[in-house]
């Protein structure tokens, strides 16, 4: 199939596919008389696994890596790079949590200060008097 059918079969703009190509990620195209690129259907087997990747956050470097694999290679990266991910997600929670919990205390003591009228609120921000008291 040509790049235009590529594209849209995949979802994915010719540009990306051929950026893809470029670095890797997608084996280079047989080429056409014409010189158009030719992909066979594992091409878009593969745009899927790329896209899934992406959906779960992995890089594009890391991407191509595991796609390099074969056999008990590729599973056993595939899983770890599986796990690292996961931590790294409960890394992120974890600081958003936090962060979470910040803001949550912060309106609660200006909306005190507020109700107390210990705090003046000017140009759409509040005076420093607001979070400090408690």
């Amino acid at each position: 199939m040509k790049i235009g059918e590529l594209a849209e079969r995949s979802g994915i703009p010719a540009s990306t596919i051929r950026y893809y190509e470029k670095e890797g990620l997608l084996p280079k195209a047989q080429r056409g008389a014409n010189g158009y690129r030719v992909y066979q259907d594992s091409a878009l087997e593969r745009l899927d696994l790329i896209q899934l990747g992406q959906k779960l956050g992995f890089s594009l470097d890391t991407i191509r890596r595991i796609a390099a694999l074969q056999g008990a290679a590729l599973k056993d990266a595939l899983l770890g790079q599986l796990e690292a991910r996961l931590e790294e997600i409960d890394r992120l929670r974890a600081i958003l949590d936090a962060q979470r919990s910040s803001v949550a205390g912060a309106k609660e003591r200006v909306l005190a200060a507020l109700a107390r009228g210990e705090c003046r609120v000017e140009a759409a921000w509040t005076t420093d008097e607001c979070f400090r008291k408690t």
